[in-house]
């Protein structure tokens, strides 16, 4: 299976989407550093938000086969800038969490990841597990370039 980094906002789900592919207990915990979960390296927050932190999502990169841009579906805004992606020279997924929520707009947050360059989108929730069968699939897809 591929080694995955997960980047998102600071509450988006990363940690969460994480223990619910992993059928762990969902535990809410605030990421302080790059954290490595099996196939998943976690980022924190702070390393989207702050551009002056992009160097460390660049070196953290080079441990995984496909970065997944992370965008919680109820939020109205993202902090992606336009083709945030090219900075990777990696497979590039798009993951939208919280789609189970009533406040959920998930083409809204398909909009914002296509924005920054993720062309395979799968929509998920780490509470009732909608796409992680999905996401499972996705990330056993073996990417011709790594061959």
């Amino acid at each position: 299976m591929n080694k995955v980094m997960l980047v998102g906002k600071t509450g988006c789900g990363k940690t969460t989407l994480i223990q619910s592919f992993q059928e762990q207990k969902i535990v809410y915990k605030k990421t302080q550093a790059i954290t490595f979960s099996g196939i998943f390296i976690d980022s924190p927050g702070e390393f989207l938000e702050n551009r002056r932190l992009y160097p460390a999502l660049l070196t953290t990169s080079v441990g995984c086969n496909i970065v997944a841009l992370v965008q919680d579906a109820t939020l109205i805004n993202s902090v992606y800038p336009p083709n945030f992606s090219s900075m990777f020279k990696k497979r590039i997924l798009g993951i939208v969490t919280k789609v189970d929520k009533e406040s959920s707009n998930p083409e809204r947050a398909e909009k914002f990841l296509r924005r920054a360059g993720a062309e395979e989108i799968i929509m998920t929730s780490a509470i009732d597990k909608t796409g992680l069968q999905l996401l499972r699939e996705s990330l056993t897809k073996v990417d011709m370039d790594d061959i």
